[in-house]
């Protein structure tokens, strides 16, 4: 940590650095924000309630195919729309419900897909018309009816919206659509220059896309606003892997994904939506694939969308987005950088299912809560997250329960349904009810399974689904307020509304079980009053007993919820408080929280010098447990702004340093402490910023690891170890060959030198695996040097019809591990039913997955239930790594790809050659995973500096091609040989690459050069 410093550090020479804020103006700062007790009822309006029959088909003819209407299939329209919703308002009320989320009601292209695969868009995710209700659920004036009716009844209505794609009406001219990443398919400007969208900016048109726009004429108008329609506001790359660079580019699950690091699909978007709230009076969005935009993106929309809303008057308006991860690491920074003010908090949808359905350790929600301060910023907090159980994507929390409790009783799932209601009912944050929940539903999975109809269903597989808490099936109307599930939900909304503490007053820690089912317990604390609620939750099947201390001295403890015991606290504020079995309770103190005597002080910590990135600033109060402290951070001479409020510990918050901040630059820090009697105290730090990292050029040179491949007559590599200067390693892997060994290499080793040892004997002298040739050798026992090259004939080919895995686990632990794969695999697999390993062998488990005809890359995790290898996906690129390939278990890179290429760099020499006009001879391997192109220089200067090219110049893209018969008879030498033609976007530019420097390269899927080679002839013709 840098060193605590009295004041800011002094400014450069000839410029006046602003001062600290005072620490009246930081303790003026609120310590809450207003958006803390919504209570959200989430809908499709297509499955809640059928109003009016007349638009069921959206005012479409034809088969289902055509109107998207049939009730007897769950991908298809089953007739719920806006009038349904409005008039069963009263029911949605009855939950306490103050606010509803409805699902997308923007107009959708009614069906995509064919075959098997064809779905209508009841969910509302295909959107052509921004503009207008889609005619399934009603019109403009429906949904303004709507709104006015449930703002009658005190309930707001929040939309769910789309920035990330629009319908799914872009083709593309090449007829693939396999994902082609930045590096190989780089954007090209109206120059043919290849450039950067997210950092440089430039002029481009459709012919500087990856793929070939194509839109048929009968939906080239088909989107509103106009400006949809134009391609090139789309990335056009192809379908997303959800992994990597592709999340953020690719099109998910095919639709158009929009370009949205250009600034007029920036505005374009905000303009559409601040639409509708001027003119509906919404009262604010969910936001669809957070994580699948580019956080400029949102700092820009959110940031344009809360000033526009609070220009109409909405100070209240509230912007949460779908991030779909376990990781508040990951969740938080859409907050804190991209100003969202909440996420779903899927990081505790996973606790309380550990929780309360799994029977998992308490301490999986204290350790969720530990992370809160990530999501503090100067407008918002975790108070602010929207919590929820299940959703219509991952399925509901009643198909959890039967999954993860086969052999429970209905009544055993009700109880455990109604404890993960009361997890989120009275922990921080804004609770949601998914519609059907509170009648029991349940499902057999997630997407289509989890969409079941309020209304009396048709669908067969809804029929066989059970409920929970009822005997009645979905052959009736699930309205019932009677239902156990409703009333728990009503019970905790009473609860919480006369008792506001419980939903936002300050959550602090007491107690939480680590080893097994047991008690998590906290204080809600209302700031204003001083008065200390007591929540404890048990999630063991036996009642629990455990003493804890509270914040409260000598009290009584009245109990309000879950149990008619009253408890007192001593002098040391300890109590012993017993909770039912898959129960919570809630008691109330009857006197303040104890108050501190000592005037208020605080220690501030600044991150350490060379800070980049987001970093933590951390305080160390003295100063009770209603201490609050406001953070204020100083970048350089610019203006200080308030970080945010910290009203618990840890004390802490996040800063994220911009991009390209100078190394050295001064970070200045205050915090001001304010006590429950609003007595303050400061301090000051500082630290400085540090180099800022530098994207590395891709190189296919870059080794993750050195590879020793070992050959024993008697097959006996027992002992035999690598030894390198950085220690030894085990000959763990097998292959055709024999054994190997590996050792992770720092980022810059160019060589490793190594023996193979046993006992203290080494199998031959020193050698040395070069990694700017080669990352792995090949040895045999008793023979000098070494092969840097596949020996012939030792691997068999592959089969192309499958992906193998093979997985080490430095722990050895493979009990449970298991493989869940989606893109290019042959049938994707469920999260509760991984790929099991086909065999275990030395290296470790080894996993075989069918892939789908045509695959390019497979998509992965290796995971065993909820716990993860990595904490992010995993994609093979099968042109780069080839089909098996070795991993090791939490470690991002394979250790033996089994594609082994030596570039081939040398500008010395022309391999390739011009045949006519538009055709080149090149022998090169184009696969699905590479790319070809020309690049040229007129005035030269391109060479070639560690393993890259020092100037992209423009590009001319090659395709592969054959020879016609008329070019095969002009050049009969070109028989068999590869042949690329210039891509026809391109061939207006032929002319001006020539007279200059003009280069043949090939890149993989990061760019890195494969070859690069001069280029002889001239075109003819």
């Amino acid at each position: 940590m840098a060193t605590a410093v009295t004041g800011p550090a002094p400014a450069t020479a000839g410029h006046r650095t602003p001062p600290p804020p005072s620490d009246r103006t930081l303790a003026a700062q609120p310590a809450r924000h207003d958006l803390t007790r919504e209570q959200f009822y989430f809908v499709l309006p297509d499955r809640f309630a059928n109003g009016d029959p007349s638009n069921d088909r959206g005012g479409l003819t034809g088969t289902r195919l055509e109107t998207g209407f049939d009730p007897t299939d769950k991908g298809f329209y089953q007739g719920g729309d806006l009038k349904g919703l409005t008039q069963r308002l009263d029911y949605i009320k009855g939950l306490g419900t103050t606010a509803i989320w409805m699902a997308p009601i923007f107009r959708n292209k009614p069906v995509q897909g064919v075959g098997k695969d064809a779905s209508a868009g009841y969910h509302g995710y295909w959107i052509t018309d921004f503009t207008r209700v889609d005619p399934h659920f009603g019109t403009n004036d429906d949904l303004r009816k709507l709104i006015d009716a449930a703002h009658a009844k005190g309930m707001k209505v929040f939309f769910d919206v789309i920035t990330n794609h629009t319908a799914d009406v872009i083709r593309s001219g090449e007829n693939r659509y396999a994902y082609r990443g930045k590096g190989a398919y780089p954007y090209l400007d109206t120059t043919g220059r290849p450039f950067d969208d997210s950092r440089v900016p430039a002029a481009v048109d459709a012919d500087g896309l990856p793929y070939t726009p194509l839109v048929t004429d009968t939906e080239r108008d088909a989107k509103k606003p106009a400006w949809l329609n134009d391609p090139t506001m789309y990335h056009n790359r192809g379908d997303s892997t959800f992994v990597g660079e592709s999340g953020l580019y690719g099109d998910h699950t095919g639709l158009d994904d929009l370009w949205t690091e250009r600034p007029e699909v920036v505005r374009g978007l905000a303009e559409i939506y601040q639409t509708w709230v001027r003119d509906f009076g919404i009262d604010g969005f969910r936001v669809d694939t957070v994580k699948n935009v580019d956080m400029a993106f949102w700092t820009q929309w959110a940031t344009a969308l809360d000033a526009y809303a609070k220009r109409q008057g909405r100070e209240d308006f509230l912007i949460f987005g779908e991030v779909l991860s376990s990781d508040p690491a990951v969740t938080a920074p859409y907050v804190t950088e991209g100003r969202l003010d909440a996420t779903l908090d899927f990081p505790l949808q996973q606790a309380v299912r550990d929780v309360a359905s799994l029977g998992r350790p308490a301490s999986a929600l204290a350790d969720v809560f530990a992370e809160d301060y990530r999501y503090t910023t100067d407008k918002a907090n975790a108070y602010e997250q929207v919590t929820f159980l299940g959703n219509h994507d991952m399925g509901r929390f009643g198909a959890f329960l039967k999954q993860d409790n086969p052999n429970a009783s209905d009544a055993e799932l009700v109880r455990r349904a109604t404890l993960a209601n009361e997890l989120m009912f009275l922990s921080r944050g804004n609770p949601v009810i998914y519609a059907g929940d509170e009648q029991g539903f349940t499902g057999a999975g997630g997407d289509k399974d989890a969409r079941q109809t309020l209304f009396a269903s048709r669908v067969p597989d809804y029929l066989d689904d059970d409920r929970l808490g009822t005997d009645r099936t979905h052959a009736d109307d699930a309205y019932d307020t009677g239902h156990p599930l409703y009333r728990a939900v009503s019970r905790l909304s009473r609860l919480t509304k006369e008792h506001p503490a419980l939903r936002d007053g300050v959550q602090i820690q007491r107690h939480t079980d680590a080893t097994g089912a047991g008690v998590h317990a906290a204080s809600r604390v209302d700031p204003e009053r001083r008065t200390e609620y007591l929540v404890a939750v048990n999630n063991a099947t036996t009642e629990k007993t455990v003493t804890l201390t509270t914040g409260t001295s000598r009290a009584r403890f009245a109990p309000l919820y879950g149990t008619s015991r009253t408890v007192r606290s001593g002098s040391d504020r300890r109590i012993t408080l017993t909770v039912p079995a898959l129960s919570s309770v809630v008691l109330k103190a009857d006197r303040p929280l104890d108050t501190p005597h000592t005037a208020p002080a605080v220690r501030l910590a600044a991150p350490a010098a060379g800070a980049t990135g987001t970093v933590e600033i951390g305080a160390d109060p003295t100063a009770g447990e209603l201490s609050r402290v406001v953070f204020a951070a100083q970048v350089g001479n610019g203006p200080w702004r308030t970080l945010g409020t910290a009203d618990h510990a840890p004390y802490k918050v996040t800063q994220h340093l911009p991009a390209g901040l100078p190394e050295g630059t001064a970070l200045r820090y205050k915090a001001v402490v304010v006590d429950a009697r609003g007595r303050t105290a400061s301090a000051t730090a500082a630290t400085t910023s540090g180099k800022p990292s530098v994207p590395a050029r891709p190189s296919a040179f870059e080794r993750g690891y050195a590879v020793v491949h070992y050959r024993r007559e008697d097959a006996d590599y027992d002992g035999w170890t690598l030894a390198t200067p950085g220690g030894r390693s085990a000959f763990t892997g097998r292959d055709a060959y024999g054994a190997f060994a590996w050792v992770k290499v720092e980022p810059g080793t160019t060589a490793v030198t190594y023996t193979v040892e046993k006992d203290g004997t080494s199998d031959g002298a020193a050698r040395t695996v070069e990694l700017n040739r080669t990352g792995e050798v090949w040895i045999e026992q008793g023979a000098a040097g070494q092969a840097e090259t596949v020996p012939a004939g030792v691997y068999p080919p592959q089969d192309e019809r499958k992906a193998i895995i093979h997985y080490h686990r430095p722990d050895g632990d493979y009990t449970g591990w298991g493989l869940h794969a989606w893109t290019g695999a042959a049938q994707p697999t469920d999260w509760s039913k991984p790929i099991a390993p086909v065999r275990t062998d030395a290296y470790g488990a080894v996993y075989e997955v069918p892939l789908s005809e045509g695959a390019t890359t497979l998509s992965y995790i290796v995971h065993r239930g909820d716990e993860k290898d990595l904490p992010a996906d995993r994609s093979l690129d099968f042109g780069t790594h080839g089909k098996e390939v070795w991993l090791v278990g939490g470690a991002t890179d394979y250790v033996l790809p089994s594609i082994r290429t030596t570039p081939d760099l040398d500008l010395s020499r022309s391999e390739a050659r011009w045949l006519d006009a538009t055709t080149l001879v090149w022998d090169v391997k184009p696969t699905d995973s590479t790319s070809q192109q020309l690049v040229y220089a007129p005035g030269g200067g391109i060479a070639i500096e560690d393993g890259a090219l020092t100037d992209e110049g423009r590009w001319l893209r090659l395709l592969p091609t054959t020879l016609t018969e008329e070019q095969r008879a002009a050049h009969p030498e070109a028989t068999g040989r590869q042949v690329f033609t210039v891509d026809p976007r391109d061939r207006d530019r032929i002319a001006g690459a020539l007279g200059g420097q003009l280069l043949a390269t090939r890149r993989n899927t990061s760019g890195a050069l494969l070859s690069a080679t001069g280029v002889t002839g001239t075109p003819a013709g």
